[in-house]
């Protein structure tokens, strides 16, 4: 198998990549009734492979899942997370000849050889669906032409795609047909019907490619989604700690201070985010998150260019071959890290707090969701599409740090982003190494002024520049169209 991407012409790139197109909620109007009555087997029961299935037959749809028989054999947690939540589960050989639908949620790094597996055992004129296009667009998978392939990808881990739903609403997704398996054009009736189950519909659908999904999922989670909120933590607890703050507290400010600040960012952009700061913390965040941007700008770009020409997804499948050699280590050191292993104050810090508190916390997100997004659509994404993998997913990541810190984010997340998440934290702590000299407690830690004056020309310049970047534009736009949209309470 070779990189789809690179035997595609430069005018097929780009029209793959500019794929986008946010659909209006009529367009989902026969619900699930495309699946209705179908067979549909998950192959998987890990994060999203359970929660998906728990959305979908909530939903009114046919649910079972189909493991390897030695996780059946040996009940690993993936058969556990199946059989106590009372689904069916069988072997490939069981399940798989009779399934309407295949929905392949394993990790990455084992699509190809599931793929291999489960397709001479799939039925004629069955559909395989994806949640990640990596195995089409990176690796080169080709599927057998009688088979349908599709789409349909949550923009968040599997705990959220669960805990959206029950609140009544959902997470963003994108849903594609494999251009080159639609023999029957059934593809994109199922990827509705499917993003419906899930409950994406209510928080809005993109018609997207597999190759835009590969190209801004890989970016956004390397680098402001994952890698960034990683970055910031560690190193903003360890300058709390260096300069005498109490370290329960700082661990605690930090852990749910990135979910406390991106509620705001989710429910109106950067804009609202720093509108909850005071004008002498507006103007700091301000004045540090450019100092960030102009540090970080080159290793955004590499970080875009190596997932352009699939360098990056080169480099990580040779570690996979070796045994996940580097993605190990940097778990293990990720684990051993002081926020990871302080034990947070039982101290009640208000939703406030966490914004005066907080000052550089807000400038390390600005930084990133801006810089993520300018990448993103300079390598010919569509703004949607990188809105969705920068601003609007970054506090659903941040969910998950809030409930057990990094080793969450990175438990839930897929394999390519944990592995990408750590490529750019190694990468980017020494780029911050003197800038971190330069911070000090009144941006983290404590609140930067007691005073609230500022001269009223900086303020009004400052907020022309942040209310009238281009993800904030697209942003409102898109966030419109997110009337069901839940608050999420935090500690």
């Amino acid at each position: 198998m070779s990189n789809y991407f690179n035997t595609l012409t430069l005018r097929e790139k780009l029209e793959q990549l500019g794929k986008c197109r946010f659909m209006d909620s009529s367009e989902f109007e026969d619900g699930v009734n495309a699946l209705k009555g179908k067979k549909i087997v998950i192959v998987g029961c890990g994060a999203q492979g359970l929660n998906q299935g728990l959305n979908m037959r909530d939903s009114g749809l046919d649910i079972s899942y189909t493991l390897r028989q030695a996780a059946i054999n040996e009940k690993r947690q993936s058969y556990i997370n199946a059989t106590t939540n009372n689904f069916t589960v069988g072997s490939y050989e069981e399940l798989l000849p009779t399934a309407d639908v295949v929905i392949n949620l394993t990790p990455d790094k084992q699509h190809t050889n599931v793929v291999k597996t489960v397709m001479p055992l799939m039925k004629k004129g069955a559909t395989l669906s994806y949640s990640h296009g990596f195995n089409i667009v990176e690796e080169g998978m080709q599927v057998r032409e009688d088979l349908t392939v599709i789409m349909v990808a949550p923009k968040s881990p599997g705990s959220e795609v669960r805990e959206e739903y029950k609140r009544g609403f959902g997470v963003p997704t994108l849903i594609a047909v494999h251009p080159e398996n639609d023999p029957e054009g059934k593809g994109w009736a199922q990827a509705k019907a499917y993003a419906v189950a899930t409950g994406g519909h209510k928080a809005g659908v993109l018609e997207s490619s597999f190759v835009a999904e590969v190209k801004s999922d890989l970016m956004g989670e390397q680098t402001i989604l994952c890698g960034l909120l990683q970055t910031g933590a560690i190193l903003s607890f360890d300058k709390m700690v260096a300069e005498g703050i109490e370290p329960g507290y700082a661990g605690k400010l930090i852990q749910y201070g990135w979910e406390t600040v991106t509620e705001a960012l989710k429910h109106g952009g950067i804009t609202n985010m720093m509108d909850r700061l005071s004008n002498p913390a507006k103007v700091e965040a301000f004045r540090l998150s450019e100092e960030l941007k102009d540090i970080m700008r080159p290793l955004f770009q590499k970080h875009m260019d190596d997932i352009m020409t699939g360098h990056f997804s080169k480099t990580m499948m040779e570690d996979w071959a070796n045994d996940d050699k580097n993605l190990l280590t940097w778990r293990a050191a990720t684990g051993e890290t002081a926020f990871e292993k302080q034990v947070i104050t039982d101290q009640e810090i208000s939703e406030q707090e966490y914004f005066d508190h907080g000052t550089l916390l807000v400038a390390f997100v600005r930084s990133g969701v801006e810089l993520a997004f300018e990448a993103m659509t300079d390598s010919g994404i569509i703004d949607a599409s990188a809105y969705y993998e920068s601003l609007h997913e970054t506090p659903l990541i941040a969910n998950t740090i809030a409930r057990m810190k990094l080793a969450e984010m990175n438990r839930v997340i897929s394999d390519t982003a944990e592995y990408g998440c750590y490529l750019f934290d190694h990468a980017c702590k020494p780029l911050l190494t003197d800038f971190m000299k330069n911070i000090s407690t009144n941006v983290i830690g404590k609140s930067f002024s007691s005073e609230n004056g500022v001269d009223n020309i900086e303020l009004i310049k400052i907020n022309k520049i942040i209310r009238n970047h281009p993800v904030e534009i697209v942003g409102e736009q898109l966030r419109a169209s997110m009337t069901a949209m839940k608050v999420v309470k935090t500690a």
